[in-house]
C-alpha cells in the first residue's frame, strides 16, 4: 500500500527530474488521500492531457526503477486501460484522457480546487464529485466504500455529478446515469449513505429517458458497469 508521504516523495522525485513544468491530474484513492478521506491506496492513478507528457513521466519512472507490466493482468477485457508500471509493491497507472471507458473532460479539469507543486511537477486533484462519478462506473466493492467515505466528509453538489454523467453518455457508448443510479442506490441501501431520495429519483428518471433515447436512435450502448 502507498500512503500520502510515499506518494509525495515519488512526485518530488519526478519533479526534480523534469526539465520543464508538466501537469497531471490525480484521481481515485490517490486523490482521496489529499482530501484526508483515505490513509493509503493500492496504486497511484494519474491522468495526462497530453500523450507526450505521459511519455516523459514514464521515462522518469523507468529511470527510478519502475517496470512496465501488461495491463491485461489487472484490466482483462477492458478498454482505455492505463500504462501500468510497478516497483516492488508500488504500482502506478498512467492514463491519457480516457479512463476505462470514461472521458476526462475539460469541465473536470476546471473543477479542480487543490493543486500541489513538486518542483516542475504540477499535480491537480480532481473534485470529490468527479471521484464519485468515476467510481460509479465500476463493480468493485472497495469503490462503494470509498464513495461512502467521501459522502460522509463532504457536501456534494449533485447537479455536477448528474450533468457530467449526461456528458459522458454523449461522449461514449454507455448510459452513465444508469451506472450512477445503480451505484447510488446500492450506497443508500447497503451502506446507509446519506443521499437525498429526490436525487436518486431524478437520476433514475434521467437514466430511463437516456436508455429509451438510445434505443430509438439505434445506438449501441452499455448499461453494465465496466468492472
Amino acid at each position: 500500500m502507498i500512503d500520502l508521504k510515499k506518494q509525495e516523495e515519488l512526485f518530488v522525485a519526478i519533479g526534480g527530474r523534469l526539465k520543464k513544468r508538466l501537469e497531471c491530474f490525480v484521481i481515485g484513492g490517490s486523490a482521496m488521500m489529499y482530501y484526508g478521506v483515505n490513509a493509503n491506496t493500492k496504486d497511484i492513478d494519474l491522468v495526462f492531457l497530453d500523450l507526450e507528457d505521459l511519455k516523459i513521466v514514464t521515462e522518469i519512472l523507468e529511470d527510478l526503477g519502475y517496470m512496465e507490466r501488461p495491463p491485461w493482468l489487472l484490466y482483462a477485457r477492458k478498454r482505455d486501460v492505463p500504462l501500468l508500471l510497478e516497483l516492488g509493491d508500488s504500482r502506478i497507472d498512467l492514463f491519457t484522457r480516457k479512463i476505462i471507458g470514461f472521458k476526462f473532460t475539460d469541465e473536470m479539469a476546471e473543477r479542480v480546487q487543490k493543486v500541489h507543486e513538486y518542483g516542475n511537477f504540477i499535480v491537480k486533484i480532481v473534485s470529490p464529485e468527479d471521484i464519485i462519478l468515476l467510481k460509479s462506473a465500476t463493480e468493485r466493492a472497495g469503490d462503494r466504500i470509498d464513495a461512502k467515505n467521501i459522502l460522509d466528509k463532504f457536501k456534494i453538489n449533485w447537479e455536477i455529478i448528474i450533468e457530467e454523467s449526461l456528458k459522458q453518455t454523449k461522449l461514449g457508448d454507455a448510459v452513465f446515469p444508469a451506472f450512477l443510479f445503480d451505484f447510488l442506490s446500492e450506497l443508500k441501501e447497503d451502506l446507509k449513505a446519506d443521499i437525498p431520495g429526490d436525487v436518486i429519483l431524478k437520476i433514475m428518471k434521467i437514466a430511463e429517458k437516456e436508455i429509451i433515447k438510445a434505443k430509438k436512435e439505434g445506438r449501441l450502448f452499455k448499461v453494465e458497469r465496466f468492472g
